[in-house]
């Protein structure tokens, strides 16, 4: 006879199992886009059939994304209606931490046509920036799109920062369908960039 419900205890965890039918209740993140860099100008994330009602919440991961220039800011822009936003409307707010600042330094802008997420990027063997992006229901169109972030950077000198922060677009309301990271000055030489739907 076939068990529809089991207890904790009963099971031996060393043991291996087969089941069938539907698991539900899942929590975490789902993954739904890759993107690899390779030596490009900029790196598009998401899409209007990627950030939909699903999830609620959005988390980007930026994982060893390397420049091909020196010294350079890492940003990142918004698209709405399939069309990046390049206007002066973005607010954006960010605390960095580096070995040398006893309290840190707060960078932002509240009328800007980028979102400087990390400065003096080094482009040497190594050197990158890493970090975590949430998005708080993207495809909804009531609210401004308020993202938050963390990351971690090495910069010209071989120095750690980090940095935590928020971002907005200030314009109109509607649904974000896409992000478009890259560097301020040359490509982005590699990187991995995962979108996940929170569950």
């Amino acid at each position: 006879m076939a068990l529809s419900k089991i207890q904790a205890e009963s099971m031996n965890l060393a043991d291996t199992y087969a089941f069938s039918g539907t698991v539900s209740g899942t929590q975490g993140l789902v993954l739904l886009q890759t993107v690899t860099a390779s030596n490009d100008t900029t790196v598009t994330v998401g899409s209007s059939s990627l950030f939909t009602s699903t999830y609620k919440v959005y988390q980007i991961h930026c994982l060893n994304v390397h420049p091909t220039n020196n010294t350079v800011e890492f940003r990142c822009r918004m698209s709405k209606g399939g069309s990046v936003i390049t206007a002066s409307e973005y607010e954006y707010a960010r605390h960095q931490v580096t070995f040398n600042s006893t309290s840190g330094v707060v960078r932002g802008s509240n009328s800007d046509g980028i979102v400087n997420l990390a400065e003096s990027v080094g482009n040497a063997d190594r050197r990158h920036v890493s970090g975590v992006h949430t998005l708080y229901n993207p495809a909804g169109t009531t609210f401004r799109k308020l993202v938050n972030f963390y990351s971690a950077s090495v910069d010209v000198n071989a120095n750690f920062a980090n940095n935590v922060g928020v971002y907005a677009h200030e314009g109109t309301e509607g649904a974000i369908d896409g992000m478009q990271f890259f560097f301020a000055g040359g490509n982005i030489e590699s990187g991995i960039f995962k979108l996940y739907g929170v569950a």
